[in-house]
Order: C-alpha cells, then sequence, then structure tokens
C-alpha cells in the first residue's frame, strides 16, 4: 500500500467516524457523499491530528474523492517544506489505528 493510498484510508476513516456521530447521516463512500458540516468537521480533525493548516489551503480545490483531497494535502505539504513531519504523523495515525 503507497503512502497516499494509506493516507486516503485515514481520511475515509475520519469522515466515516464524523458522520456516525451525526444523526441521519450515511456513511459516506466518497468526499463527493459529505455536507458542509461534515467536510469542515474532517477537515478540522486532520488539521488537529496533522498539526497543519488544511482547510486554508483548500482554495480552488475542486476534487470529489478522498483521494484527490489526500494528494493535494500532500502536495500542501510538500510546497511548505513540511513533508517529512507531514508523513511522519500520517504514519503514526496509522499505526495507532
Amino acid at each position: 500500500m503507497s503512502f497516499i493510498d494509506e493516507f486516503t484510508e485515514v481520511i475515509r476513516r475520519t469522515a466515516a467516524t464524523i458522520c456516525a456521530e451525526q444523526p441521519d447521516v450515511p456513511e459516506p463512500e466518497e468526499l463527493r457523499d459529505l455536507d458542509s458540516f461534515s467536510m469542515v468537521q474532517v477537515l478540522l480533525d486532520l488539521e488537529n491530528e496533522l498539526g497543519m493548516k488544511v482547510l486554508e489551503e483548500l482554495e480552488g480545490f475542486e476534487g470529489r474523492t478522498f483521494r484527490e483531497i489526500a494528494e493535494h494535502i500532500a502536495e500542501v505539504a510538500h510546497r511548505n517544506g513540511t513533508s517529512a513531519e507531514f508523513e511522519a504523523n500520517v504514519r503514526r495515525i496509522v499505526n495507532s489505528d
């Protein structure tokens, strides 16, 4: 499994957990299935877990899948010069499950 595959799964599990906490919100199959409230909750949770700004880096993002947002966030970390820290945080999350 590639790093992006692992990170995609982290995002998918985060979204499923957040949606499960809300009444009458089905488990999302993809990013496009999230309503705006759930999407913001997922992004804020990721910011907290990863120790990086995610929400403010989504301007212009038009992806519709968990993989697309995983790739976008990884690219943001690369642009910001924080790839090593980002990857270490994702690995910590993966290994804690």
